[in-house]
């Protein structure tokens, strides 16, 4: 009775043994990945961080420049109701009205520039806003292929972004390894060739 007791939780250990493993064959492995390092720290990352950096500074430096053109308009509409104001009373009717209709006029040219430059500036940054998103597009294209390699040699199953991880044991972090590839991507990238000069005859 004692031997098949034994025998029969000898079995039943060696069942629920082979049932973990089988269930350990299943689960999956994961990796996690922190795509905004990958994005600020690779080269790849950081060539398309210049050209969003660029499409910036130009929406900026167009905007700077119109502000710096409406203060010139400014100064000339402040300039003429000064000269108004200081030579109103010795100027005669037809030179005060004439003043008074430039003012009236570079006012207006004002007020058209100030709004063609603020829908100028907004065209911009529509424009931009779209070539933003096909950057990032083009971003994730090229680096999703280098993830899903890093995981095929590491042996993860599933790949999580950081971000929806609560928390994250550095082991199954696979972020260094892609931003390895993606710069060994970056720099295989052939050089622009140069025109070799031909000699004149």
């Amino acid at each position: 009775m004692k031997k098949t007791f034994v025998a029969g939780v000898l079995m039943a250990l060696a069942a629920a043994g082979a049932a973990t493993a089988q269930e350990a064959a299943k689960a999956p492995r994961l990796g996690v990945i922190d795509m905004a390092r990958v994005s600020a720290e690779s080269l790849l990352g950081k060539s398309y961080a210049a050209q969003l950096e660029k499409l910036q500074n130009d929406i900026s430096a167009e905007a700077t420049k119109k502000q710096t053109d409406l203060g010139k308009m400014d100064a000339a509409i402040k300039t003429l109701q000064d000269e108004l104001e200081k030579q109103g009373a010795v100027l005669s009717q037809e030179a005060r009205d004439k003043k008074q209709q430039d003012i009236v006029r570079k006012t207006r040219e004002r007020q058209a520039f100030l709004e063609d430059g603020q829908a100028e500036i907004n065209r911009m940054r529509e424009r931009a806003q779209q070539q933003a998103q096909s950057i990032n597009n083009e971003f994730q294209l090229k680096v999703r292929p280098l993830v899903e390699q890093v995981a095929k040699e590491k042996g993860y199953d599933l790949v999580l972004d950081s971000q929806v991880a609560y928390t994250i044991n550095k082991d199954f972090d696979i972020t260094r390894d892609v931003i390895v590839k993606a710069d060994e991507l970056e720099k295989a990238k052939p050089v622009a060739a140069v025109a070799p000069a031909v000699p004149k005859p």
